[in-house]
């Protein structure tokens, strides 16, 4: 590879402004959150509220009861099974946002709009951050078998 001396001694701007401002800006953040210099960390009240700094659910959120989804009949007589794999937010409540359900994986659309019926009637026991209820996103997949029907 060709080293060009006189570029190494004269740095771009960008060069120039990350190496001197971004770099020890970001240092700085790490050295004071470390030492538990933030505003935040100063103050017990905003630590009271937010919760223990681990953002993961403890536990996630555990399905209770989801009602059956409709087998479309063009599949049931076709013989045709399948699955559809969907992300979804419960809430506090043990409720899934009906808006935030996402399909990430389905074996044929047919199945898709009973799985998403079916998922935003269910409820679940709701995931707890730091002892209190709270929203969390779950996967979750939705079998249809003839095999069951």
């Amino acid at each position: 590879m060709y080293d060009d001396p006189a570029r190494s001694q004269r740095p771009s701007s960008l060069e120039w402004l990350v190496v001197h401002t971004v770099i020890p800006s970001v240092l700085l953040t790490l050295v004071l959150q470390a030492w538990g210099a933030t505003p935040a960390a100063r103050t017990p009240a905003v630590m009271e509220e937010v919760g223990p700094r681990d953002p993961r659910p403890d536990p996630f959120p555990i399905l209770l009861r989801m009602p059956r989804p409709v087998y479309p009949v063009i599949m049931l007589r076709a013989g045709i099974d399948g699955r559809v794999v969907v992300q979804a937010l419960v809430n506090a409540e043990g409720r899934v946002e009906a808006a935030s359900i996402l399909v990430r994986q389905a074996t044929h659309v047919e199945f898709i709009q009973p799985a998403r019926q079916a998922l935003a009637a269910a409820l679940f026991r709701p995931g707890r951050f730091g002892g209190k209820a709270g929203a969390a996103w779950i996967v979750i997949a939705i079998d249809f078998n003839l095999t069951r029907e």
